[in-house]
């Protein structure tokens, strides 16, 4: 029987070279980082032990590197980014990532994009059954 589990981190303060404006390419900007995260939780929560799941540190380490590794002109391409990434080093089904973009628009108090991706069960079996 499976057990699904939704992990979230929400709010996550991370920073990124984004933008395709001039004052954009100058300087680092905030991001703040929303993550759904759909597993199989069964062995976890028959095992307490961190392998059968996600580790949030290593999602937090993992999205530095990628924003650390080079410019991302926008929103909608670094969301698709982050779930390619996800996807490919931890056993999700689902994914869901907001990001919003606080300084963006003077205006406005942020601008955010989220995107969804899901992937078939058999690829995260394969990520799981590799742990």
């Amino acid at each position: 029987m499976e057990h699904d589990c939704l992990i979230r981190l929400e709010g996550l303060a991370l920073e990124a070279s984004i933008g395709i404006y001039e004052h954009e390419l100058a300087a680092r900007q905030p991001l703040l980082v929303d993550l759904a995260l759909h597993i199989d939780g069964t062995l976890a929560a028959r095992s307490d032990d961190i392998r059968h799941t996600v580790d949030y540190d290593q999602v937090v380490e993992c999205l530095e590197a990628l924003l650390a590794s080079r410019h991302f002109n926008l929103l909608e391409h670094l969301s698709q980014a982050m779930l390619d990434t996800l996807a490919g080093r931890f056993p999700v089904k689902r994914a869901e990532v907001t990001i919003a973009k606080p300084l963006a628009v003077p205006k406005a108090r942020r601008v955010s994009v989220t995107r969804v991706g899901e992937w078939k069960r058999e690829a995260v079996m394969a990520v799981v059954a590799a742990l």
